[in-house]
C-alpha cells in the first residue's frame, strides 16, 4: 500500500472515502457505483469523496480517533462500538405519543417529528403510536472501510471546503491577511440562505478553533446592475 508520509492531525481538512457496515449490510458509502448496486442510492445526495476537519465533529467519534495519526493515502477498516459511533440504544427513547400529535397517517417505520424530535413509529396501537426516539443506528456495532485520499493544505482552500460541507454553495472570494484574518465575500443569494443562516456561526467557529485565524470576517457583497434605457431604441 503506497502513502505518502504525509500524517494527519487534529485541526487538518482531509478528504475521505468510506463505506459504512452493520450487521454486514451496507447502510451508508461514498461509492456512487456501489450504493446503486446495494439499493441505497440517493439522488439529492453528491457522491465521491468528503471534506472534513478533523477534530470539528463532522463524522463519529470512532472513525475521527482512528484516521488522526494515520498518512495521506492509507486505506483501513475499523469496527466501532456504540458510545464512540450512535450511542447506546436507551429503552427510555421508546415512547407512547397520542395520534394527533402526529401530522401524518401513522405507520410502523415512518419517521416523525414530536415536540422537536425526530423518532421512528414502531407500531400504531389505538390511537397512540409508540416511537422510538433513538437514532437508527443506536446500539449498533459499526464497521467502516476507508481512505484518506488527501490533505487540504491551502488554508484558502480549507475555508471553501468546510463552507461547502455546511451549506454546499460557494462564497465569491476568501482573503487571508499577514495578520491571520479572514475575510469571506457573500454574495446577497448566498447571506439569505436559510442553511447559511444557520451555520455560519458554526463555520466560524471551526476555522477559528481549529486553523491559523484570529478572526473571521464575513462580508456581504451587493453588485451594481445595469438598468437598460426604456427611451433607447
Amino acid at each position: 500500500m503506497y502513502m505518502n508520509g504525509t500524517v494527519v492531525k487534529k485541526g487538518d481538512t482531509i478528504e475521505l472515502s468510506y463505506t459504512g457496515m452493520v450487521d454486514n449490510e451496507i447502510f451508508d458509502t461514498t461509492d456512487e457505483e456501489l450504493a446503486k448496486k446495494e439499493g441505497i442510492y440517493k439522488e439529492n445526495l453528491k457522491y465521491g469523496p468528503i471534506t472534513i476537519m478533523l477534530g470539528a465533529g463532522h463524522i463519529i467519534k470512532g472513525l475521527e480517533e482512528e484516521l488522526i495519526g494515520k498518512e495521506v493515502e492509507y486505506e483501513g477498516n475499523v469496527e466501532i462500538p456504540p458510545k464512540k459511533g450512535f450511542g447506546d440504544y436507551k429503552e427510555d427513547l421508546k415512547m407512547l405519543i397520542p395520534i394527533n400529535k402526529i401530522k401524518e397517517d401513522a405507520t410502523p417505520g415512518m419517521r416523525v417529528m414530536v415536540d422537536g424530535k425526530i423518532g421512528t413509529i414502531e407500531r400504531v396501537v389505538g390511537r397512540r403510536a409508540l416511537v422510538d426516539f433513538n437514532l437508527p443506528l443506536a446500539g449498533k456495532v459499526l464497521k467502516y472501510n476507508y481512505k484518506i485520499v488527501r490533505k487540504i493544505e491551502d488554508p484558502i482552500e480549507q475555508i471553501k471546503s468546510l463552507i461547502k460541507v455546511y451549506v454546499n454553495k460557494d462564497v465569491d472570494e476568501v482573503e487571508i491577511s499577514e495578520d491571520n484574518i479572514a475575510s469571506i465575500y457573500v454574495s446577497y443569494e448566498l447571506s439569505i440562505d436559510r442553511q447559511w443562516m444557520v451555520f455560519k456561526k458554526s463555520i466560524a467557529d471551526d476555522l477559528l478553533d481549529n486553523l491559523d485565524l484570529k478572526e473571521v470576517k464575513y462580508i456581504e457583497r451587493y453588485r451594481k446592475t445595469e438598468k437598460s434605457d426604456e427611451n433607447d431604441e
